[in-house]
């Protein structure tokens, strides 16, 4: 049943790609890329800075045993790559990220406690720019058609506003541990397994009440979502054409949000694509443009993943000891 679910999605995003390629004149889109072949590789390094806001932004929630910068970078590039081309997508690239955690040294707790509340901090991050890239688009062009076209977006502010204040609650209140002393259920688990569980709630509850710290965190994955719309500018100067900084911040995190809500298609294939090309039309860019754009962000996906999954095979899976 699974394997149907994941062909049916995935079909489902390879139609829809088509029909972006064919109805956006995707011929015309790779031609401009094509003109500036010999440019792409920029796309790779203009990606490193993102990966390293968000690796510090990890870094900062750590406690005790703190990785090296070199070790989150590596790890976050991996889990990073791994979310984006194995099915389940973000969800599996921060599973990734735990393992690699631990096999780096820390404990369960340490490192599902980190884990867990980096992909808060980046969510409500996210939530943060992009409800700033909406109010600036409202007040900008002044248009109710805007708010019809972006109802769907209104709509997953205010699910991640609500999936933020109920993941505070379970935090703050404890429920983790609640729920394991108060019903049977859980019977089944190993003592080892309840003892995991308890300490992750004892230090998701501490890293919460470490304020300055998770402020640093928001502050830095805001920076890290702002390299990213500095991937989509580089981008556009390498297939020549000029950008506005609020322009591509509006692409990049309009997008970041679609893409979330796609999570069910592998990938976002498709999905991805599609709201490039009408984020990128609303802000004033042809749809040869916005769809080029598109193209050159798998692009980058493509560039910086292969190494990464070298880089995982290489350092991890070859090597028994750990790295720090």
């Amino acid at each position: 049943m699974t394997k149907i679910k994941f062909l049916f999605f995935l079909a489902l995003g390879i139609f829809i790609f088509h029909w972006v390629y064919k109805f956006f004149a995707g011929p015309e889109s790779i031609q401009l890329i094509l003109n500036a072949k010999y440019k792409i590789f920029y796309l790779v390094i203009a990606h490193i800075p993102t990966l390293y806001f968000d690796s510090l932004a990890w870094i900062i929630l750590m406690m005790k045993n703190k990785l090296s910068t070199k070790t989150a970078f590596i790890i976050t590039w991996i889990s990073q790559t791994s979310g984006k081309f194995i099915p389940s997508g973000n969800i599996t690239g921060e599973f990734v990220r735990f393992y690699l955690a631990r096999r780096s040294g820390q404990k369960f707790s340490e490192a599902s406690s980190t884990v867990l509340m980096d992909l808060f901090i980046a969510t409500f991050s996210l939530f943060i720019i992009g409800l700033a890239a909406l109010i600036f688009i409202v007040f900008s062009l002044k248009s109710n058609l805007i708010l019809n076209q972006f109802q769907y977006l209104i709509l997953a502010f205010s699910l991640i506003s609500l999936g933020t204040l109920f993941f505070l609650l379970i935090i703050r209140k404890r429920v983790i541990s609640k729920f394991l002393v108060s019903t049977k259920k859980f019977e089944f688990l190993s003592k080892k397994n309840i003892f995991n569980l308890l300490r992750l709630d004892i230090s998701l509850n501490k890293l919460s009440h470490r304020k300055w710290r998770l402020l640093s965190a928001v502050v830095l994955r805001l920076m890290g979502w702002i390299a990213g719309a500095f991937e989509i500018y580089v981008f556009f100067w390498v297939i020549g054409v000029d950008a506005k900084i609020t322009d591509v911040i509006i692409i990049e995190s309009v997008t970041a949000i679609i893409r979330s809500a796609a999570f069910f298609i592998p990938s976002a294939i498709g999905v991805q694509e599609l709201a490039f090309v009408i984020v990128g039309e609303l802000v004033g860019y042809s749809s040869i443009v916005s769809f080029s754009v598109a193209i050159g962000r798998r692009l980058r996906e493509i560039m910086v993943g292969i190494p990464a999954i070298i880089t995982w095979i290489f350092i991890f899976r070859k090597q028994s000891n750990h790295f720090n």
